[in-house]
Order: C-alpha cells, then structure tokens, then sequence
C-alpha cells in the first residue's frame, strides 16, 4: 500500500487536490495522480483480513475505473476496530470527498463521526451493515440509501440447508458474529426462524459468539463439543467461523457426523465446500455491492436520489452448485 502522493495547501484551489484509488490501513494511506475534475468517492470497510472485504474493495475499485471517478478505499485492522473506523472516515473527509460508503464495525458507534462528515457537505451511504436507524435519526444523521442483503433471510436459507442435511431433527448450535451489530443480529434472527419453521423438530442448545474471527471459532467449537456432544450441526454466521469451528470438528474426529454452513462464499469456504467438510455457504456478492456503491454515489454527485433501499441477491452455495458453475 502506498502514502497519499499530496494534501492541499492553504490558499491553492480545491481543484489541486490529489485523489486516489487505494487502501488505508493503521493511518497508512494511498495514492494516484491528481484526479482534476473527476467525481472523489471513499469507501470505508471494515478489516480486509476478512476476504469479503477484498472483493468489496475490488468491486469499487473496479468500478471507478469504469466509470471514471476516484475511489478512496480504507480499512482497519480488526472487525471490532471502532474507533480505527471513526479515524478513517475523518481521514475521508480531509481528502476531499463528496460521499462516503461506510460498511460500519458497530451500527451505532459509526454515527457520530459518520455525523461530522455529514456537517462538511459530505453524504453518506450505508453498505453492508446497517447503521441503527433510531441512533442516526436521533442524532440527525442522512442515510442517502443502505445497499445489502436480506441477512435474516440468508441466514435462514443457510440454516434450512443445515437443517434439511441432518435429516429435518436434532439439535444444534450456533456461532454468532458481534453480538448488537446489524448484521449479526439480523443472521442470528433468520437461523432462529429456520429452526421454529421445524415445529419444534431442532432445538438450538449452544449458542456463542466468535466476533466474526476463525481462531475464537475454533476454541468456541471446542468447548461447544465438549459440553454439547449431542449437537448434529453448526450454524456459522460467516465463514471465517465456520472454518474454525471445521477445524475444531475435524480435531475431535467428527467430521462425518456435524454438519457445518456459514455464510459468505469465501474461496476458503469454497475449498471446504469441494472436500465436504463444509455443507453450504451463502454468496451476497460483495464485489457486486462496492461497485453499487460507487454506481449510487455518482449518481448522488449527479443530482439523482436513490431509493432508501437498493437490494443485493443472497444465493445459497453448495458443492453441487459449485460443480455446475
């Protein structure tokens, strides 16, 4: 990753500003050559040690290059980094930008900096993870649009393919993500739904949270296994915890006998879904949601509204699925 290349000087026009297309991480920023007049974008993830956050980065890359605007891409280095995330939006905002898409860490800790962009002319849309509605509204924060999955509905969708894979009863646990976060909320409530569609046939009897991360997965997999050795199957709120708790499986020789979905489509996940240690996965096209951004964001600098909503697709992935691509 490379250092921004210049910064405005007092008294010279705001049309010298330099602009880039790169990645931001622990203050260290990118750069490209000055972008003139061309529309100025920043996209502000969370940790790209996630895989999904590097096609998301990809698809907006890609995307201003197309469609000749400057993307600003910044990250942080861990999921839980809330504070890393409320730096980078205020480094977004010195740059020069004119919209802001922000995929937040924490649904409600994002607002107050998300709020000062706000106040410098700056607009903001929501991808991803949804910013807490009631939290913006009460501190008068605009969210132009939220571009994303249905998650309570992917989720469910993951959880009936584990569900129809134990053969319709049993019971199983579940590996949630950042517990008060939107988006992991929202896959804890459609993997509970696609347990009560069963009439009382599963039960989830262990439920923990590994913050999105494979390594806590893993240990939480364990401690799972050891107090819960009845459990038939796993509900993993992402991938990178469904790889960990693969692991913690396959170390107390289960394998064949605890079934494991997640959620994301991470190549990773893909290799697991092949040799069969992973059952199903949910692809929500990330790529496809940062180029949507930077499509919405351009058509704000435009003049144009958006919808509050703009919808991204959650399709289930299997081995099958896979071998018929």
């Amino acid at each position: 990753m490379t250092k921004w290349s210049a910064y405005v000087a007092a008294g010279v026009s705001a049309l010298a500003l330099t602009i880039l297309i790169g990645c931001s991480r622990e203050g260290t920023e990118s750069t490209s050559s000055p972008s003139g007049g061309r529309p100025r974008v920043a996209l502000i993830m969370k940790a790209r040690t996630n895989p999904f956050f590097e096609r998301m980065a990809a698809g907006a890359s890609q995307a201003g290059e197309d469609l000749g605007a400057d993307v600003l891409v910044l990250d942080v280095d861990k999921e839980t980094d809330t504070a890393g995330q409320a730096a980078k939006v205020e480094t977004a905002a010195a740059s020069g930008v004119q919209v802001v898409l922000i995929a937040p860490a924490d649904s409600k800790a994002i607002v107050a900096p998300l709020l000062q962009a706000q106040r410098r002319g700056i607009r903001i849309i929501n991808l991803d993870n949804r910013i807490d509605a009631e939290a913006a509204e009460k501190a008068g924060l605009k969210i132009e649009a939220f571009i994303g999955p249905d998650n309570v509905e992917g989720a469910r969708k993951s959880t009936a393919a584990l569900i129809e894979r134990i053969g319709g009863e049993g019971n199983i646990a579940m590996l949630e993500g950042i517990r008060g976060v939107d988006n992991a909320e929202s896959r804890k409530r459609g993997c509970t739904i696609a347990v009560q569609d069963t009439a009382g046939k599963v039960s989830i009897v262990a439920m923990d949270t590994a913050e999105w991360a494979t390594e806590p997965a893993q240990k939480k997999m364990e401690s799972i296994l050891n107090t819960r050795p009845d459990i038939k199957g796993v509900f993993c709120a992402n991938d990178m915890m469904a790889l960990g708790a693969i692991q913690a499986i396959a170390s107390a020789g289960r394998t064949s006998d605890v079934i494991v979905t997640g959620y994301d489509n991470l190549e990773a996940a893909k290799a697991a879904l092949r040799a069969g240690t992973l059952h199903a996965t949910i692809e929500q096209h990330p790529d496809r949601m940062g180029r949507m951004g930077v499509e919405a964001a351009l058509k704000l600098i435009q003049g144009e509204s958006l919808p509050p909503q703009i919808d991204v697709p959650t399709d289930l992935v299997t081995a099958e699925t896979l071998a018929a691509e």
